[in-house]
């Protein structure tokens, strides 16, 4: 009798761990695109330019980055995790108690070492390092980053990667508001 009320505790825990790793899985992918992200209204212009970019599919191969692909940390499970829960209850705050139509999106580009993440952009550009037949412009400019030379993270010289003529988008959608 007690052996059947382990092995009931050890199914029950077992499906337990699988239910809730595809829930949570589930949970992550459908909060993680431009479908979820862009639900705000003040989120358009990032995303009009997102789809701009090359990195939202406007490329041959129409291969297109999540959202969560830059601006969550890719190191390890427990930081994704960490950096979604934080940056998710900084939005679900701002949304509660922010007015949404004042935020500076072009101030908040000069942080932007703060919203990408090197670990995203290596999870896809991994072999940029090794990369067999490289050109050697593309090889001597990121040396020292991958010697550990620099401070510098991948947004600090592709300052406008992921979201193409957003100043412009941005500008243009100011006059709007404005009637000029």
């Amino acid at each position: 009798m007690r052996l059947t009320k382990i092995a009931a505790v050890l199914v029950f825990l077992g499906l337990f761990a699988v239910v809730s790793w595809a829930v949570t899985d589930y949970a992550f992918d459908a909060t993680g695109g431009e479908a979820f992200c862009t639900t705000c209204h003040t989120m358009e212009p990032i995303a009009e330019a997102y789809r701009r970019d090359i990195h939202g599919g406007n490329n041959p191969q129409g291969i297109q980055a999540q959202c969560v692909d830059c601006h969550l940390s890719h190191d390890n499970p427990l930081a994704y995790f960490y950096t979604k829960a934080k940056f998710g209850l900084n939005d679900v705050y701002a949304q509660t108690f922010k007015d949404l139509d004042a935020i500076d999106w072009q101030a908040l580009r000069e942080h932007r070492e703060d919203y990408v993440f090197d670990s995203g952009c290596l999870k896809c550009h991994r072999r940029l390092e090794t990369a067999p037949g490289q050109d050697s412009r593309t090889y001597v400019a990121h040396r020292p980053y991958f010697l550990g030379e620099t401070e510098k993270k991948c947004v600090s010289c592709h300052e406008h990667v992921g979201h193409k003529d957003l100043s412009s988008i941005l500008q243009a959608n100011h006059r709007q508001e404005d009637g000029t």
